[in-house]
């Protein structure tokens, strides 16, 4: 176990050592989601670290290992808790923010950092890109998350909140034919959606990053999401509102289904449109989750489906619900879970922290993959 870990590590750093050796990365710059925040509400995504061991995740590992700067948020919190530009930080480069979509629900928020596409424009206008800067941009998987929700609340709301998502992106032939289809024409709709939403981040990206001087920019990919603990809670409620035994495992199935064709359909379009772009690394994380989550021994996991943080509560649809900022190695290490092995190590080889993101060891696997990603380009 140990060994896979080491080799791969040693195959980015090898890569790297064969296009020159080194570094001559300038900085590191990011836009995303949560799973890209610097900290711009005062935390990380994952578990929280301590004084002599700090939280990192993959961006820090992937500027660490570039020798570039180290990563600081552009953003802070407003008194209404919302992210804002931050004054005192002007020369950090980490623009992702939790909560992150491309395109966020209704348009309030279009033209705050919660779109990833405004993430885009405040970056570009702190300055053309260098030569020798990587940005590394992530994001869809919230997007995903809101589609999936909006189409299960059909049930409740007649299908008024899913159509007016659609609306955000489609045009009304088109919705109008999808639902002519009935829910297999909606549910169709949805792929179509994540096309256009693809369309939207790729166009910001040729906008404000490539045509403002861009020469290495990452992009990776977004997670099947129904893969994540939050989803299984949700596809089991689905199960058990279907009527449970056979007949809810199997409309379960179908919504699994459902959304991890949207995904693909958006990781999909996404890599057709740099496909030909020397200047853009398509960083395939949805794969590598799934290999992750189909041979955890190959990479030093051992629990792909508990979040390692504890459960501190109960969400509006009656889920359990996590608390990431409390959630620290110091708290998870003094007190193992009844039952599970590792000693105070035990939660080290966790996929997921909560019930939507990784743990230290996730993000160093996602640093892994885009190093060698990195490395494949010759951009050292």
């Amino acid at each position: 176990m140990k060994i896979k870990l080491t080799l791969t590590t040693m195959t980015a750093a090898v890569l790297l050592a064969a296009c020159g050796g080194g570094s001559d990365t300038s900085a590191v710059k990011v836009v995303g989601d949560s799973l890209a925040d610097s900290g711009t509400f005062g935390i990380k995504f994952t578990v929280q670290g301590n004084a002599s061991n700090p939280t990192t995740i993959w961006t820090d590992r992937v500027a660490g290992a570039l020798d570039a700067p180290a990563l600081c948020a552009r953003y802070t919190v407003n008194s209404a808790r919302q992210p804002v530009l931050n004054p005192a930080a002007t020369s950090c480069t980490s623009y992702g923010v939790g909560g992150g979509r491309i395109n966020p629900i209704g348009t309030a928020a279009d033209a705050t950092p919660i779109s990833v596409v405004q993430q885009l424009k405040d970056l570009a206008a702190s300055g053309k890109f260098g030569d020798r800067d990587v940005l590394l941009a992530n994001g869809g998987g919230n997007d995903a998350a809101d589609l999936v929700g909006a189409f299960l609340a059909a049930s409740r709301d007649g299908g008024a909140s899913y159509t007016a998502l659609l609306a955000e992106l489609l045009s009304p032939t088109q919705i109008q034919t999808a639902a002519a289809g009935g829910q297999a024409g909606l549910a169709q709709a949805g792929g179509l959606y994540m096309v256009a939403l693809a369309n939207s981040f790729a166009d910001a990206l040729n906008t404000h990053a490539l045509n403002n001087g861009a020469q290495r920019v990452a992009v990776v990919t977004a997670p099947d999401v129904t893969k994540t603990p939050r989803f299984q809670a949700v596809l089991a409620g689905v199960a058990l509102a279907s009527g449970g035994g056979t007949v809810g495992q199997t409309a379960a199935a179908q919504v699994a289904a459902m959304a991890d064709g949207w995904v693909k359909a958006f990781n999909g379009q996404l890599s057709t449109r740099f496909a030909n772009n020397p200047k853009v690394v398509m960083v395939d994380f949805y794969s590598e989750l799934n290999k992750w989550l189909a041979s955890p021994a190959a990479y030093g996991l051992t629990n792909t489906t508990t979040p390692a943080c504890p459960v501190t509560g109960r969400d509006e649809n009656g889920l359990p619900a996590y608390t990431i900022a409390t959630c620290t190695a110091d708290g998870l290490s003094a007190a193992p879970p009844a039952g599970v092995s590792g000693g105070a190590d035990w939660w080290k080889t966790y996929v997921f922290s909560d019930n939507f993101h990784g743990t230290p060891r996730t993000n160093q696997l996602v640093a892994d993959v885009v190093l060698t990603a990195l490395a494949s380009k010759g951009w050292k």
